[in-house]
């Protein structure tokens, strides 16, 4: 199945598994690290997603009929692809996103291990037996919907799209892809090297955001998977009341630490770092804020601090640097005109806080950390991306959990310590779908990451990853004598007709 045309740009290099170039609208992808234009990627619009919609859906339909073991090799053959092109792909994700070549290599390693997670759960969509009712059978069996049709953010977006579509298609749907418009080479080469593995039915496309809510809204598309801006999320949530289609979101919100007096502050403080300041701030299960208890809160900052300031910022593709730049010279602005915002207001600045002097080109912003940010400060209340984390103090447990609670978040918390109690009594107070102990990353396929709240519906990876991509339906047997199995009202009638007979 045909994803959207890259076109090549001169000078460019494209790989050969790309497809040849087209004519028509084009979506120009700007290199993060220097600003300029390196290729040029098919634009598409509504009729082109509508046909490429139906094609999939077709595709889906042979791809459901092939034999579990049929597709389980076909998605073992896409891992070995991606495995393969690893390189090639770490480059072109590196180039459009601004993620270190190693940060963009792990995305692609990330993909490839939850493709093949997923190719073992081919034919395992198990139904129940439901046996309650005297003289009846019951069972039920997980279908396919269809289509399932997914949007992938612009960082992370390998990973992202892997979680989403091969769920999808280990349960024998088809699935269409709508990749960033900033950030879509490594979606569309994913899906090309797709198509050469044999799986027909998934494909990618890219263009304007507009283009999300129709996908949302599409009464072809089954369920849709969403990763991105919680703004557009709304919008995608709204489009799909048309077909009342089913969701699973994943919105960008901002995340908390918990730093308990028990914990090591040797391996807390890294960690939470590299949580905030990988892909420049961009990750969508990194933290943004951490609450440190008072005992432990001054030798915190001053090791943050201390550490942001020996993080070395450049282009992407410089083995020498430990982060990246922005996606872009206007999210740089953005990005200084919240801090400016937020140290008006209050916040005070012990590393970064400006962009990298001596560099340009990219948005290159200095790893930056911010205290005396209260719960109303901008810096707090409105979404950050980049690479700011705010550090408050805190005595009581129980009004830090409540005051993360009012937040918008509800994805990801983090929470250290060595007191086995406190840590479990905190982790149970916190309102949000998923809690990391004594670590900053424990995405994996094999287990499952929930998001509540505003920062999501649903849940991706883990064992039941297939039950948000198939729909329960019920089949009842009635196994009663069929002679016993008159209805009421024909008894009455039939009672009625002799009684008839016999007057006359």
């Amino acid at each position: 199945m045909h994803a959207s045309s890259l076109v090549d740009s001169p000078g460019a290099a494209l790989s050969s598994a790309l497809v040849p170039p087209t004519d028509g609208p084009c979506v120009e992808v700007v290199d993060a690290s220097t600003g300029r234009i390196v290729h040029r990627v098919t634009e598409y619009g509504t009729k082109e997603v509508d046909d490429l919609i139906a094609s999939v859906a077709g595709a889906a339909h042979r791809w459901r009929g092939l034999a579990a073991f049929a597709r389980t090799e076909a998605l073992l053959r896409w891992a070995r692809e991606l495995t393969d092109r690893r390189e090639e792909l770490a480059e072109f994700v590196a180039r459009e996103t601004g993620a270190l070549r190693a940060e963009a290599a792990l995305d692609v390693d990330r993909a490839v291990d939850c493709i093949r997670y997923c190719a073992g759960l081919v034919g395992k969509v198990d139904g129940r037996v439901l046996a309650g009712v005297p003289g009846h059978f019951g069972h039920t069996v997980r279908e396919p919907y269809g289509v399932v049709g997914g949007v992938a953010a612009r960082n992370s977006a390998l990973s992202t799209f892997a979680w989403q579509a091969a769920p999808a298609l280990a349960a024998g749907n088809g699935f269409v892809l709508h990749a960033h418009a900033e950030a879509p080479l490594g979606p569309l080469l994913t899906a090309r090297l797709a198509e050469a593995s044999g799986i027909d039915a998934l494909a990618a496309f890219t263009g304007p955001e507009s283009l999300s809510t129709h996908l949302a809204g599409h009464r072809s598309v089954g369920m849709l998977a969403y990763a991105g801006p919680a703004d557009t999320g709304r919008k995608v949530i709204r489009a799909s009341a048309g077909p009342i289609a089913p969701l699973t979101l994943n919105l960008a919100s901002g995340n908390s630490a918990f730093v308990l007096p028990s914990a090591d502050l040797a391996a807390a403080v890294p960690s939470v770092l590299h949580s905030r300041f990988s892909c420049a701030g961009q990750n969508w299960f990194g933290v943004s804020h951490v609450y440190v208890h008072a005992s432990l809160y001054e030798e915190f900052v001053t090791r943050a601090a201390a550490l942001a300031r020996r993080i070395t910022v450049g282009p992407a593709l410089d083995p020498g640097a430990l982060m990246g730049p922005l996606p872009s010279e206007t999210a740089c602005e953005r990005l200084a005109e919240a801090v400016a915002k937020g140290v008006s207001e209050g916040a005070e600045v012990h590393a970064g806080g400006r962009r990298v002097p001596g560099l340009e080109g990219g948005g290159y912003y200095e790893p930056t950390v911010v205290t005396d940010a209260g719960p109303a400060n901008p810096l707090r209340t409105e979404p950050v991306a980049g690479p700011v984390l705010t550090v408050s103090p805190y005595t009581d447990a129980d009004a830090a959990a409540a005051e993360a609670n009012a937040t918008r978040s509800g994805g990801i918390a983090q929470v250290w310590g060595r007191d086995a109690g406190a840590v479990k009594e905190l982790a149970d107070r916190l309102d949000v779908g998923t809690v990391w102990i004594n670590t900053h990353d424990a995405l994996s396929p094999e287990i499952a990451t929930t998001a509540w709240r505003e920062s999501g519906h649903g849940t991706a990876g883990g064992p039941d990853a297939l039950d948000a991509c198939t729909r329960t339906k019920m089949i009842m047997w009635d196994v009663t004598p069929l002679a016993g199995r008159v209805p009421a009202f024909t008894k009455i009638a039939t009672r009625t007709d002799s009684e008839g007979s016999r007057n006359a």
